[in-house]
């Protein structure tokens, strides 16, 4: 059975894709979204990377009618 997301990590979700730079790497609830495979890190020349939200997380995005889609 999936879990359900915390009121928490929905407004991550939808700050990731928005504004991924204000999403601190070691953000709790960024985390619990990247073990959700709803989001990723993707590396970069300057740091230790980027959260991305994943193909699944923008589906779950859309179905929350939370992007122009």
């Amino acid at each position: 059975m999936k879990s359900l997301l915390s009121h928490h990590e929905i407004a991550i979700l939808f700050l990731l894709l928005d504004a991924p730079n204000q999403v601190a790497p070691g953000d709790p609830d960024a985390i619990a979204l990247q073990e959700a495979r709803l989001v990723e890190i993707v590396p970069t020349a300057f740091d230790d990377g980027r959260f991305r939200v994943t193909p699944a997380g923008a589906e779950l995005l859309r179905r929350l009618r939370m992007t122009a889609d």
